[in-house]
């Protein structure tokens, strides 16, 4: 891709192809270099492909890769000959049948069509390059009378999907119409057990630890640990722990618990401690000397542990032995017998990737039975063979089938006799792969590797040997019915013993895998199974299968994949408030105000909204946006005259779909999750004197940002447009250099329709703000005696709006869309409230959660440069999987902390992926934004508390 320097902070893309006009960049060369690492450039340049393009597509200095467009895109279309396009706006596709099962967080699965009402709270199984990772369901959407086609792979695995539906193969996601009979995609062969809901009942409660310290009690109170419930998320991740512990942990007397494993391991390990509210040490290893059978030999020990009494004490409760477990009398916990199917597999799945013979070749084509051992001395052999016998129970309620539990002479080792108990998986190939499937090996990412080439393998045999059953009954009924053996012989690909003696000798015993099939070893040679346990497969066949109902869910994680029936398938804005109070009246308050603000404000993903409202009344928002929310007592009318658009685009909210509204409905002043936060600020420097007192801000002022949108709504509506758009141009579609980049003319009915829709979502997104506002004056003045707290602007993030720019000494009518980017109207513009019509309008960048954020005032040069843009943040610079792996969130916590900087969120896994590190240096976004002219610098803010979904 050629790209040229233009002059300071810009560089171009030549138009080439079918570019309607060149791509332009708004960026250092430090950012642009952060810009290459992903398909940004490729992206603005396929933007620039889109009919009725006036000037440049562009990418603001924040850019990273999105959907069709880049987040950070902007893009302007004649009314003439333009289009609109959801890829400017976001949304998510996919379509599979009801009966497809998701696999979820741990270890569960479930029918596609059953999270219609549960989707908020679940997780999904994503397969990210990196790694297998859980992922929030964002979205869940249905369609009636679609095409579908069924799609069998080489080892058996099935599903039925639309033509569009994107499927994981070498070249990436690829839809299946571009798929076909020898294709080659990825599958993911663990297929978990059907899901349930747990039975609620308490687990351990404060009774259970009478007599112990009461800090140590407290340790678990505050952090929710009792009473524990069989429903509580917490437990599930101590039925892990407890389980991979029992095998391949230790206590000391001195509060110390430590499991040892490899280091990839170790860190999902560190992951479920963290999930339990206990914080994990880092992971050491250590050169150890150990002895078998007279042998020394010298091996790398990788440990991790927890220096905590209560999470020792916890375990201890929950059925981990404590102490020389030949010595010790355990058997499986008390409270496994009332556990969900699901959940007894979690704890087996740890206890077996701690303690269970890897998948194995006993003899060429036949494999060992998996097997599990324990030594126990005399005085405790009952209770060694009742605990074989529990999980031998265990399994055959999960549908596996074991042999007979050994028992060995006893022998001497450093405590006297002792007895040794075996319990094996038959190992026939059925029931190995139902083994390998549901349960499997946790927290062992090599035994879980061989397990999905074991399950391909026999599958693979199965085949081969359904294969020969079939020829030899097939050759007898030929036989029987006057054939004569040479004809027979003839019509099949097989070895001419083989049909003689089925036809002459019959068939006693089942057929073996014919001599040319590879023996174990020689397979999984050849095999290669990635990080996140997939494994390619071929397609057999592609079947159409007529019109169903088909389903999609839409997922948090930046791949943007999910598992279903093993196959790896694929409005936002901000807003300031300025308060009458100083940085000295917050300080020593931080931790507070963060504890008010989390709790008076919903966080988090699927949580209910601030406002309650009806189905009338949620059309009514629909329509009037802010000006509902001033009838009905929520806002101001001079929050109106500091909104963007007054907080009210004319629309026709009918256009916006029924699911859409289901979901908006419980939405109306919530934060949502994922970057969308809360944060209070403090004005840490002025840099032009004159704009600042025009908005209202002065140093050390205390300012309020909040940062969110339509929530499930606004993807919704994007979502079900997008559908009809691909519906209804079949050939745009297939004319696109990127499928996401579909687009409808402006003059056609469906385009006038998404856009009413678009607007309506925007006038719910401004409301949406408008109640987290409400919540925010409230919690201000639980704390400080009637603050005041007034609104200095809300700009939209993602939309396209209608307006007027010269364009080649020309004014004309256009639409831009704008996404992840933000309007910066110098003074002057018709767009600029009156307030500040000297000054120009405040542009809101936030930063991340530990450094600046600042208000800017539109530039002079926006309008010849962007359309009247610039960037909406600093734009990721790492991706959420990433993220996870490289931060921690208590020691993030603890960090910003130090900065005086108070982080409150829904969950540790928000802060990780949200940690400062993780996003581009604002100071340099803002520099070249500054620098171009396109919004200019006018004051930055510090963090003090940020709330985070």
């Amino acid at each position: 891709m050629e790209l040229n320097k233009v002059s300071e902070n810009i560089y171009e893309i030549p138009k080439t192809g079918e570019m309607k006009k060149p791509a332009r960049i708004y960026a250092n060369e430090k950012l642009l270099e952060e810009i290459k690492n992903d398909d940004t450039l490729e992206q603005v340049q396929n933007m620039a492909t889109l009919p009725g393009l006036e000037k440049h597509s562009i990418v603001m200095p924040d850019g990273h890769q999105g959907y069709g467009f880049p987040i950070g895109g902007v893009a302007a279309v004649n009314q003439e000959n333009g289009v609109i396009s959801p890829g400017g706006i976001g949304y998510d596709i996919n379509c599979l049948t009801a009966d497809s099962e998701v696999l979820l967080e741990n270890g569960r699965r479930r029918k596609i069509s059953e999270l219609k009402d549960s989707f908020d709270g679940e997780k999904a199984v994503v397969a990210a390059e990196e790694e297998a990772v859980e992922s929030d369901i964002m979205l869940f959407t249905e369609n009636e009378d679609k095409k579908v086609f069924k799609v069998v792979t080489e080892t058996g695995e099935e599903i039925e999907a639309t033509s569009d539906h994107p499927f994981m193969t070498e070249e990436g996601m690829k839809e299946l119409e571009n798929l076909s009979q020898g294709s080659q995609i990825y599958v993911r062969p663990f297929k978990g057990i059907e899901s349930s809901e747990p039975k609620e009942f308490t687990i351990l409660s404060e009774e259970d630890f009478e007599g112990e310290n009461p800090q140590l009690v407290d340790a678990l109170k505050e952090r929710d640990l009792l009473p524990l419930k069989s429903t509580d998320p917490e437990f599930n991740a101590f039925l892990k722990l407890v389980g991979f512990h029992t095998g391949d942990g230790s206590f000391n007397n001195h509060g110390e618990t430590t499991f040892y494993a490899e280091k990839e391991d170790l860190e999902k390990i560190k992951q479920d401690i963290e999930k339990t509210g206990f914080k994990p040490s880092p992971i050491y290893s250590r050169e150890r000397n150990h002895s078998v059978k007279d042998q020394e030999f010298e091996r790398t020990e990788h440990l991790v542990k927890s220096t905590s009494k209560a999470f020792q004490k916890i375990l201890v409760k929950l059925g981990a032995p404590k102490g020389e477990k030949t010595q010790q009398e355990f058997t499986l916990p008390e409270y496994f017998s009332k556990l969900e199917k699901w959940q007894k597999a979690l704890y087996l799945s740890t206890f077996f990737g701690a303690e269970m013979s890897a998948p194995a070749s006993q003899k060429k084509k036949n494999l060992y039975c998996p097997k599990i051992s324990q030594n126990k001395a005399i005085e405790t052999q009952e209770s060694g063979k009742q605990f074989m016998q529990e999980i031998k129970e265990a399994l055959s309620q999960l549908g596996i089938k074991t042999n007979q539990i050994e028992e060995f002479e006893t022998r001497e080792n450093r405590n006297g006799k002792v007895k040794r108990f075996r319990l094996g998986i038959k190992n026939d190939s059925e029931n190995l792969i139902k083994f390998f499937q549901k349960i499997g090996y946790r927290y062992n990412l090599e035994k879980r590797k061989k397990s999905v080439k074991a399950i391909q393998y026999l599958k693979k045999k199965q085949k081969a040997i359904q294969r020969r059953e079939k020829i030899a009954q097939e050759s007898v009924e030929m036989y029987e019915s006057g054939t004569q053996p040479k004809k027979i012989k003839q019509k099949f690909d097989i070895n001419d013993r083989f049909i003689e003696r089925s036809i002459y000798n019959g068939r006693k015993t089942i057929s073996r895998p014919p001599k040319t099939f590879p023996d174990y070893e020689e397979f999984t040679e050849k095999v290669e199974v990635k990080e996140n346990l997939t494994i390619k497969s071929s397609i057999k066949s592609v079947e159409e299968k007529g019109k169903e109902t088909v389903y999609d869910i839409g997922v948090k994680h930046k791949a943007h994949n999910f598992i279903a029936n093993q196959f790896v398938v694929s409005n936002c804005g901000v807003r300031v408030l300025k308060t009458d109070l100083s940085y000295e009246e917050i300080r020593g308050k931080e931790q507070q105000l963060a504890n008010i603000l989390f709790n008076k404000v919903p966080c988090g993903l699927g949580k209910g909204g601030y406002i309650d409202v009806d189905e009338d009344d949620l059309d009514e928002i629909l329509e009037k946006g802010m000006e509902w929310m001033m009838e009905n007592g929520h806002a101001t009318e001079e929050d109106l005259k500091h909104c963007e658009e007054n907080g009210r685009l004319q629309c026709d909210p009918s256009k916006v779909p029924n699911d859409a509204k289901k979901r908006g409905i419980k939405q109306v002043g919530s934060l949502g999750s994922g970057n969308h936060f809360l944060e209070v600020q403090r004005v840490e420097n002025v840099f032009n004197e004159e704009k600042a007192e025009a908005y209202g801000l002065e140093e050390a002022q205390i300012l309020v940002m909040i940062h969110s949108g339509s929530r499930g709504l606004g993807h919704q509506t994007c979502t079900e447009y997008l559908r009809k758009f691909e519906k209804n141009y079949p050939e745009i579609v297939e004319n696109l250099p990127e499928k996401e980049l579909i687009y409808a003319p402006l003059g056609d009915e469906l385009a006038q329709d998404y856009k009413e829709a678009m607007f309506a979502a925007a006038n719910f997104a401004w409301a949406n703000r408008q109640g987290i506002t409400q919540a925010v004056r409230e919690s201000l003045d639980t704390l400080f005696d009637d603050t005041e707290t007034e609104l200095v602007y809300d700009v939209c993030h993602n939309i396209a709006k209608e307006e007027k720019h010269e364009v080649e000494g020309e004014e004309k009518e256009l639409l831009v869309h704008r996404k992840g980017a933000t309007r910066a109207m110098p003074a002057g513009r018709p767009e600029v409230p009156e307030a500040y019509s000297e000054a120009g309008q405040p542009v809101l960048i936030p930063g991340s959660m530990g450094t600046s954020s600042y208000i800017l005032s539109g530039g002079q040069k926006s309008l010849e440069l962007s359309f009247g843009s610039t960037a909406h943040g600093a734009g990721r610079l790492k991706s959420r999987t990433q993220s996870k792996k490289d931060y921690r969130a208590a020691d993030v916590q603890r960090e910003l902390k130090r900065d005086q900087i108070f982080v409150k969120a829904a969950s540790g896994e928000t802060i990780e992926e949200e940690a400062p590190g993780s996003y581009k240096d604002v100071d340099d976004v803002i520099k070249v934004s500054d620098e171009l002219g396109i919004g200019e610098k006018v004051v930055q803010m510090k963090p003090i508390v940020n709330v985070k979904g």
